[in-house]
Parts: C-alpha cells; structure tokens; sequence
C-alpha cells in the first residue's frame, strides 16, 4: 500500500509493539533514505518507534546550477535573504501530509524530523501547514518563510540539533530561528555541538531524551 502513496520509495522499520509512536524523517539535499536509515538503530535499538523514511523526488535544483536530484522543493541560494522557493514548499505539504496522515491512521503519535533541507520541510509542515504532531526534530536545519512565520496556535515541541561550525547552515540561522520561533509562542530546545554539517551521536541521544519526556508528558496529561 506504501508504494501507492509514496512512489518515490519508503523505509520502514516496524517497532517492536502495534500501535507505537511514529517517527516520519526527511534527508537532506541531494541524499536519500539510507542516509538515515541508521539513524533508528542509533536512536532507537529497542524498537519503541515506527520509523518511516521517504525518498524525495528528483527535481531541477537552481542552487546546483539546475541539475536534478533528490529535494524536497528547489532551492536558490543559502543566504539570509535568498529567494525562496514557497509554492513547492506548499506542493510537496500537501503530498508529505497524506503520507502522514496514512502513518497515523491508528491513532498514534507522529514525530515529524528531518536533516538540513529536510529539517526545513518539517518546520514547514508544522508551522505554516500546521499538521498535528507530537514533535520536531529539526537537524542542522533552517526556519523556510521565516519573514511569513504564523503565531503559534498549539505550540509544537520542537528539537533543534545544530553544528557549531557549520560552514552550509551557519550557527547563526539556528539562532535567528530560535528568536523568532520563541516571540511567535513556539517551544523550543536547542542544543549545539562540535561539528560541521553532519549528525553526531550526542545529537541523537539528546533527541531520544526529547522524545522520551514529550512522549510522557504526553501520557501524564491524556
């Protein structure tokens, strides 16, 4: 049935037990599923989540002088003030929530995240197509259409994971996000470390504790 809603391809890695949180993550630019696939054994070796990881289609990127490969939307530029690219956001939205909404048609929580690119297209759906989720986990990622950034209605939890030395997204656009998410009544938890553009193994154990105390928050207050 996943084939249908998601032609591009997905990874699934059932958990353990029927009916588990869902974990729903999106690769950067130009990667692709197996770049995360690891990620669940990392994070997640006791199998307590569903994790679901979609390819995302190839398309002309003009941030690589048009050439395609695999993007969530295209991309312009990496500057502060770069054009970008809002109505593909809204396309592939649309596509990524039906996604979602087949991933948690039993009723479980859904944790939306992804790194970089990805990272961003998550942000997307859960402030501006504000699709409900429990969490997000925004990787070395940027906050897109952040000069069009909706008050908070139900504020989402979010994780932002980011490198210190950064030279693609650079600390400072974690730092601008956070402002802005924080005046607009968003909640947030960052957390830095000593690497570039990548993911580290601190990141993903801060990330399953985040998920960990949203998850019983959770359960305490249903």
């Amino acid at each position: 049935m996943n084939e249908h809603i998601w032609p591009e391809g997905l990874w699934v890695r059932p958990a353990r037990q029927e009916n588990a949180p869902c974990i729903v993550l999106l690769h950067g630019l130009g990667a692709s599923k197996e770049d995360l696939m690891p990620l669940s054994e990392h994070m997640d070796p006791e199998k307590q989540f569903r994790w679901v990881i979609p390819d995302a289609p190839e398309q002309a990127v003009t941030l690589n002088a048009g050439r395609k490969m695999r993007a969530w939307y295209d991309i312009y530029g990496l500057g502060q003030d770069s054009e970008e690219d809002a109505a593909g956001m809204q396309r592939m939205g649309q596509r990524l929530a039906l996604l979602l909404d087949h991933e948690k048609a039993d009723g479980q929580p859904l944790i939306l995240g992804g790194f970089s690119q990805g990272g961003a297209m998550s942000l997307y759906l859960a402030l501006h197509q504000v699709y409900p989720l429990a969490a997000v986990l925004a990787l070395s990622a940027y906050l897109p259409l952040r000069q069009k950034l909706p008050r908070a209605q139900k504020p989402i939890p979010i994780f932002w994971g980011h490198g210190r030395s950064d030279p693609v997204l650079p600390l400072q656009y974690m730092e601008i996000a956070q402002q802005l998410l924080e005046s607009e009544g968003y909640v947030l938890s960052t957390h830095t470390y000593p690497m570039d553009h990548h993911i580290c193994a601190d990141e993903l154990a801060d990330a399953r504790q985040f998920l960990d105390n949203i998850l019983l928050d959770n359960k305490v207050t249903s």
